[in-house]
């Protein structure tokens, strides 16, 4: 049976759920709190350690008051994608979205009309997004990536490595993040690498270590599956004759006969015979295909093309001089045979379909092959005495490189909510010029929001007067802002104190366009038992209903 809640019985149901994980997600926001310890009755082991307002929120499964849950449901994918997408700014998107959904309600409870209110907030808000834009300043030195890391994480360690390696890597650079030891680790690679799987071990058979040297390579990309002894033959005998030093083939499978006779090849002392498999799902084994042949100047070959083992030719080769192999991985170092024209121009390609891009899985595969056709990368490794503060470092290293990757490409904003205040005045004249009863409220909502992040940040940093120091920075010189560890108002840029320019607009697109949504929800029709949605936007793909919650 389903329970309906109607009009102002749904709002208040809605802000109350909003305001429960509103709660617990904001005392995440700046630079002098704590992770939060989240004890799960469901996980084995320690209890796990947050302080992303992102991640805090999509554990919350669902509240003991089913219909506020409806509301903390809302808040909570708005949350989940803010932190997927930009790496912070999910408990800005908090206070902005619970401000002026608190704001919106009372003002539609008095006898406003939601929808028109809407309107007016959306309008209001690409103002807002302006005047945030004008702020903007790009990101010039490795000092500036450190400070904003450090605004970020809190860890002097964590800012110092990363502004090294995206110094060097630049924004599009690979990292990935790895378990460690007990101290922060990282390693950079030289070249370009990819993920892969060796279908046989044999290769490795008297080999010192984990990971064969590569020279003089010839490469045969393709998406073959191998069982053609008699072609395999013919092939190595001309990459021999061809002078080669080894060959490497990447195939999408090898039979147990194929991988046999690399063992027999093992005994061979002058060359190296090598099969990989690529890895990841379709779409990223196509990328890494196509660019191991644009680097080594070799062709895809593919059987739906018609092309075959016993057809191959050598001018369907790839070429490198240095290149590497282990067991999870491959990369080449130098001399790759691709042309270099060609190559800048798949990048500037790539980078155009990035800037395009809103979907957040599709920039993860272009932003990896970007790095991978510019050649060099880096593994950071996490550090931790227990698997939770190792879970946690991962978590917190893995959100401060998505934050310092989109302000290398869309620049910073003044820290602190300094931004956002600094929105105050074309706010406050646009309230002052309009005429329209639901245009006036939605100015005076987001002049209410716009404090708001500030507001949180003094208190959760224990400042006793907030309002006095939000009057202070708003009356300031364009820039100032508060510094929470000095202490004092300073120039937030100058003194590091800065937030990804990405992140803040999303956040308040984010916050304030989803509770602009929120308020417009006149009824909620709740089910009596609904499946958990484990990923915010949605049930698992295993239930057999299309959701958990219908809203009119």
């Amino acid at each position: 049976m389903a329970r309906v809640l109607s009009r102002q019985d749904s709002r208040e149901a809605l802000k109350a759920g909003i305001d429960t994980l509103a709660g617990a997600v904001i005392p995440t926001l700046g630079p002098l709190t704590g992770p939060v310890a989240l004890d799960d009755s469901t996980r084995a082991g320690s209890p796990e350690l947050l302080d992303d307002g992102g991640t805090i929120a999509r554990r919350i499964l669902q509240l003991e008051d089913r219909d506020a849950d409806v509301g903390a449901m809302l808040l909570r994918e708005t949350l989940w994608r803010q932190r997927e997408q930009y790496g912070d700014g999910a408990a800005t998107a908090a206070a902005l979205y619970q401000t002026v959904y608190a704001e919106g309600h009372r003002f539609v409870s008095a006898g406003g009309n939601a929808m028109l209110l809407r309107q007016a907030l959306e309008a209001g808000l690409k103002t807002m997004l302006d005047e945030l834009r004008r702020q903007v300043h790009q990101i010039e030195t490795p000092a500036e990536m450190e400070r904003l890391v450090l605004s970020v994480c809190g860890e002097p360690d964590i800012a110092a490595a990363l502004a090294d390696v995206f110094d060097l890597l630049g924004p599009h650079g690979a990292v990935e993040v790895q378990a460690g030891g007990r101290e922060l680790g990282r390693e950079f690679f030289l070249g370009s690498y990819w993920e892969s799987k060796v279908p046989s071990n044999i290769v490795f058979d008297g080999f010192i270590g984990e990971r064969i040297e590569l020279k003089n390579t010839a490469w045969l990309i393709s998406d073959f599956e191998l069982d053609d002894l008699s072609a395999l033959v013919k092939l190595v005998t001309d990459v021999v004759q061809a002078g080669y030093a080894s060959l490497v083939i990447l195939a999408k499978s090898f039979s147990e006969q194929i991988i046999a006779a690399q063992g027999a090849n093992s005994r061979m002392e002058d060359f190296t015979l090598i099969y990989l498999e690529p890895t990841g799902l379709v779409d990223e084994q196509e990328a890494a295909l196509e660019d191991l042949a644009l680097i080594t100047g070799g062709r895809v070959l593919r059987t739906i093309a018609g092309h075959s083992m016993d057809a191959v030719a050598r001018d369907m080769l790839g070429e490198s001089e240095l290149a590497w192999v282990d067991r999870n991985r491959f990369g080449i170092i130098a001399g790759g045979a691709g042309d270099e024209v060609e190559i800048e121009g798949e990048i500037a390609a790539l980078e155009a379909h990035y800037a395009k891009s809103a979907d957040e899985r599709r920039r993860q595969v272009l932003r990896t092959r970007i790095g991978r056709l510019r050649g060099g990368s880096a593994v950071i490794y996490a550090f931790g005495s227990s698997e939770s503060e190792m879970r946690y470092h991962r978590e917190l290293i893995t959100r401060a490189i998505a934050t310092l990757r989109s302000a290398l490409l869309e620049g910073i904003l003044p820290g602190g909510g300094g931004a956002l205040l600094r929105c105050a005045k074309k706010l406050r004249q646009c309230y002052q010029e309009s005429v329209d009863l639901h245009e006036k409220a939605a100015w005076q909502i987001l002049m209410k929001a716009a404090q708001a992040p500030g507001r949180m940040l003094l208190s959760n940093a224990g400042h006793e007067a907030p309002g006095v120091v939000i009057d202070e920075i708003q009356n300031g010189a364009n820039g100032a802002g508060y510094d929470l560890r000095a202490g004092r108002i300073v120039d937030m840029r100058e003194d590091g104190v800065v937030d990804s320019a990405a992140a803040l607009l999303a956040a308040a697109r984010n916050g304030i366009g989803g509770a602009a949504l929120a308020l417009t929800v006149d009824t909620i029709v709740r089910r009596a038992n609904p499946p958990l949605a484990i990923e915010p936007g949605g049930l698992p793909s295993s239930a057999p209903d299309t959701g958990n919650i219908e809203l009119k």
